[in-house]
């Protein structure tokens, strides 16, 4: 009689509410596990690639500190050793800042991936319904192709740019770049993690929207470009600078390696007057005394400056991220009815 007892309901639910948890993304995993393996290796050789321009110029370095030579020394038998020391940092230097790019670039290959293959390409086959068959609910579709690929990538993310920031010091030893640059600011700290989770949430949005793989993957690239260049062109207004202000033709008492944003000159009356007013006359003393202007000024952004708007800038990143997602929910719910 024990055997034809019915199991209690908890037993019931719970079993298949595990299975549904899990079994979407150990489906997801293994049906796109070569894409996945691809993309593990392109950031693998990154990473061994940055590791090796590191160790390369740590020896490059060490071979010219053992020669003797200096690059501002006058000696000529310095004069080729030097050249090549100069030449062959300059080339390493390189690598992280073309590093620095394809990890901004990456998260739109990312944010792709998700709208095509994982999410439009369903609508477009209707493979979606048998899943939604199989007692997995639309909610736990979309959540398994929204949470595996951002733990995956995201990890991938913060890995690499670990590494980028152990290797730019080195690889740049002769040739640093500005910690404001495009490149290695947008490269560094939490926002390629930051970018990384909004084209992923872009994606699934715009996929679930078009439902078409080309247009969704098309649409996505476009619009995670968007995003990027205009935090690009609005970056310096994410937190208050500083202003220099300064007599007449003085140098200016800002930090060397701050971030200047804007500088010209002052009138009297408070009103400001570009960098190049006057620079075509003969005499642009005159032509300023002329116009009013009687002090300079510089508006930047000192190094101290970096993490402010490091984190102002991840947190409009996520917050789109945070809207996107929910905006996605939304219409999948519209279109599940």
């Amino acid at each position: 009689m024990s055997t034809l007892t019915p199991p209690k309901p908890d037993t019931v639910t719970a079993a298949p509410s595990r299975v549904t948890l899990r079994g979407p993304v150990r489906v997801l995993l293994r049906v796109h596990r070569r894409s996945l393996w691809g993309a593990g290796a392109l950031l693998a050789a990154m990473t061994a690639v940055l590791v090796a321009a590191a160790l390369r110029a740590d020896r490059l370095v060490a071979d010219f500190a053992n020669s003797g030579c200096t690059r501002s020394g006058s000696d000529r038998a310095c004069f080729q050793p030097t050249r090549d020391y100069a030449d062959s940092m300059l080339e390493v230097s390189r690598i992280p800042d073309y590093a620095s790019l394809a990890l901004i670039l990456l998260p739109a290959v990312f944010g792709a991936f998700v709208a095509g293959p994982l999410i439009a390409r369903e609508w477009e086959n209707g493979t979606f319904r048998l899943s939604w068959t199989q007692s997995v609910s639309p909610v736990q579709w979309l959540t398994a192709r929204l949470a595996a690929p951002a733990v995956l990538i995201v990890s991938g993310t913060v890995a690499l740019t670990a590494v980028l920031a152990w290797v730019r010091p080195r690889a740049g030893a002769e040739y640093p770049t500005a910690w404001y640059e495009w490149f290695s600011f947008t490269a560094s700290g939490t926002i390629p993690a930051a970018n990384a989770l909004l084209a992923l949430a872009l994606g699934a949005l715009i996929g679930l929207v078009l439902r078409r793989t080309v247009p969704a993957m098309a649409s996505t690239v476009v619009a995670y470009g968007v995003v990027t260049v205009a935090l690009y062109n609005t970056r310096e207004l994410l937190w208050p600078g500083r202003t220099d202000v300064h007599t007449l033709f003085r140098s200016h008492g800002h930090p060397r390696d701050a971030w200047t944003v804007d500088l010209g000159f002052l009138t009297d009356t408070g009103d400001r007057l570009p960098a190049g007013t006057c620079a075509s006359f003969p005499t642009p003393r005159e032509c300023l005394s002329e116009l009013g202007a009687t002090r300079q000024f510089t508006e930047y952004h000192p190094a101290s400056h970096y993490w402010p708007l490091q984190l102002v800038e991840t947190g409009i990143l996520l917050a789109l991220a945070a809207l996107a997602v929910f905006a996605a929910f939304r219409v999948l719910r519209r279109l599940h009815g």
